[in-house]
C-alpha cells in the first residue's frame, strides 16, 4: 500500500500449502527521483521473514528510494480457520489480493466476487481488486481423509501344474499402490516357496509359516511368486487356496495338465470356464440308442447301440454316423431289396453296400486304435480351454482367489474300458457280419443281364395283365 503520490497498488499473494506464506509487492507509480515511505499493515498472524524489512506495531515500514521502482518481501502466516482481508477506507492506495491454495485445503470465500485470470493461462487463480472499505472473508478447512484402500490389485494369474506326487504353482500379480509399505500373501497349507520376483528382479524373501511379506513401493508393481505343494493330481483335485489379503479384479486361473496319466471326467470353478461336453453327448447317444433299438431293421438292441455309440464317441460324429447308417442300410436291403426289379440298380446297390461295409470296418478299426492308443476326448471346451489346459476367469474376486476343481481317474481305467469295448465289438461284429452277409444275399447276391434286359428275379412280382 503506497500513497498514490508516490507508489502503486500493493499486491498480496497468499500461498496456502503445507505451510502458509504471503508474498507482498509494492510498486511505484510516481515519477523516479521522489522518495516515499509507507507503512503496510500486516495480516493477522503474519511474520515477515525477508531481511531488511522493519516491522513496527503490526505494520511493515517500507521506504522507496528515488530510483527504487518496487519493494517486495515474504512472510509466514499462521494457519487459522478464517482469514479476513480488508481494503482501507482511503484513496491513497489500492490493493490486489491473490489466492493460491493447495488441494489439501478447502477455501470458501465470502464477500466481493473474485476475478479469474485469462482462459489461456496454465493456472487460473482467484484474484480480488477491492474498492476502499470492501473486504473478503476466507473460510479455510482441511478435508478429513476418507478411509479406503491404498492398494489395488489389477490383475492376477494363478498357473497350476499338478503332477503325480507334487504340484507346482505360479502367481503373477500386478498391482498399484498409493504409498509404500509391506503386504502379506498367505500361501496354501504345506506350500514351499521357491522364488519371489518383483519387477523382473529376484528378491531374497523367505516365507514365515504360510505367509510371504512383500515390500510395496508407490506406483505400479509386478510380482511373481513360485511355490510347490506336496500333493499331486488325485480323484478330486482343487486348485490352491491363496489369500491375497486384498480384493482383486481380473483373476485368471490356469490348470495345465499336460501329457498327464489322468482321465478328466468333470471340472468346475468360476462361471467363465471350461465344460466337459461329453456328458451332454452321452445323453444324445442314449436317446438315439433308445430310438434305434426300437427299430426292427437291425438285430441290435438298445444296449448294443449304447455300447457302439460310446465307443465311437472318440471319432468324429460323421464317422460314427456312417457306421450306424451302414447297419440301417443292411437292414433296408434285407427288407426291401427283393422289390428292386432292374438288375443294374440291384447290382449297383450291392456294390454300394459292399463299399460301405469296407468303410464301416475301417472306421471301427480306427475307433479301436484311437481308444487303445490315444487319449480320451471328453469334448472339453470353453474360455479357450482344451484337454491339457483348463482356463477360468473371474472379473472380481475377494481376498481369496477363485478356486477350481477337477474329477479325474487314472488313464489305465480308460484303457481297460476301451479294451473291454474292443473285445465286445469283435464278438458283436462277427454276428453283425453274418447277419449282413445274409442281408446282402436275400433275394440273390447278383443279377446277370441278358440281351440288354434285366433278368427277372423269381421273387419279383409279375405285372398284372391288361384289363385284369
Amino acid at each position: 500500500m503506497v500513497p498514490l503520490t508516490g507508489g502503486g497498488p500493493p499486491e498480496r499473494t497468499l500461498r496456502l500449502g503445507l505451510t502458509w506464506h504471503v508474498d507482498t509487492r509494492v510498486s511505484r507509480l510516481s515519477p523516479p527521483g521522489v522518495p516515499a515511505t509507507v507503512a503496510v499493515p500486516l495480516l493477522p498472524g503474519e511474520s515477515v521473514t525477508t531481511a531488511g524489512v522493519r516491522v513496527q506495531k503490526g505494520t511493515a515500514q517500507v521506504s522507496l528510494g528515488g530510483q527504487t521502482p518496487e519493494v517486495s518481501w515474504t512472510s509466514t502466516l499462521a494457519p487459522r480457520a478464517e482469514l479476513r482481508l480488508n481494503a482501507p477506507r482511503t484513496l491513497a492506495w489500492t490493493e490486489v489480493w491473490r489466492l493460491e491454495a493447495s488441494p489439501v485445503w478447502h477455501v470458501e470465500p465470502k464477500g466481493i466476487p473474485p476475478v479469474l485470470g485469462p482462459e489461456g493461462a496454465a493456472v487460473r487463480i482467484p484474484e480480488w481488486r477491492p474498492w476502499p472499505g470492501e473486504s473478503v472473508t476466507l473460510a479455510i478447512s482441511r478435508p478429513e481423509g476418507i478411509a479406503g484402500q491404498t492398494l489395488t490389485i489389477d490383475h492376477t494369474t494363478l498357473t497350476v501344474r499338478p503332477g503325480l506326487r507334487s504340484t507346482d504353482a505360479e502367481l503373477d500379480v500386478r498391482l498399484r499402490s498409493s504409498r509404500g509399505g509391506r503386504h502379506t500373501v498367505v500361501l496354501p497349507e504345506g506350500a514351499e516357496l521357491q522364488s519371489v520376483v518383483i519387477d523382473q528382479r529376484k528378491q531374497p524373501i523367505q516365507q514365515e509359516g504360510r505367509e510371504v511379506t512383500l515390500p510395496i513401493h508407490p506406483g505400479e508393481q509386478m510380482i511373481l511368486l513360485t511355490w510347490r505343494e506336496p500333493r499331486g493330481l488325485s480323484l478330486f483335485f482343487r486348485s490352491p487356496e491363496v489369500d491375497l489379503n486384498a480384493g482383486s479384479v481380473n483373476a485368471k486361473l490356469l490348470v495345465q495338465l499336460g501329457p498327464s496319466s489322468r482321465w478328466v471326467l468333470l471340472a468346475g470353478g468360476p462361471r467363465l470356464g471350461p465344460a466337459v461336453l461329453f456328458w451332454s453327448l452321452l445323453v444324445v447317444i442314449l436317446v438315439a440308442a433308445w430310438l434305434l433299438g426300437r427299430s426292427k431293421l437291425t438285430p441290435l438292441k438298445t444296449r448294443d447301440w449304447v455300447l457302439l455309440g460310446i465307443g465311437l464317441s472318440q471319432v468324429p460324429l460323421v464317422a460314427a454316423a456312417l457306421v450306424a447308417g451302414w447297419l440301417l442300410a443292411l437292414g433296408l436291403r434285407r427288407e426291401k431289396g427283393t422289390t428292386i426289379r432292374r438288375a443294374g440298380v440291384f447290382d449297383l446297390v450291392q456294390l454300394l453296400l459292399v463299399g460301405w461295409t469296407l468303410v464301416a470296418l475301417c472306421i471301427l478299426i480306427w475307433g479301436i486304435q484311437v481308444g487303445l492308443l490315444g487319449t480320451p476326448d471328453m469334448q472339453i471346451a470353453g474360455n479357450g480351454s482344451w484337454a491339457d489346459e483348463l482356463h477360468w476367469y473371474a472379473d472380481r474376486a475377494g481376498e481369496l482367489l477363485p478356486r477350481a476343481w477337477i474329477v479325474s481317474v487314472p488313464l489305465l481305467l480308460y484303457r481297460l474300458a476301451m479294451l473291454a469295448w474292443a473285445l465286445w465289438l469283435a464278438l458283436a461284429l462277427l454276428r453283425w457280419l453274418r447277419w449282413g452277409w445274409d442281408s446282402l444275399n436275400t433275394g440273390g447276391g447278383w443279377r446277370r443281364l441278358r440281351g440288354g434286359k434285366a433278368e427277372k428275379h423269381p421273387d419279383a412280382a409279375e405285372p398284372a395283365p391288361d384289363g385284369g
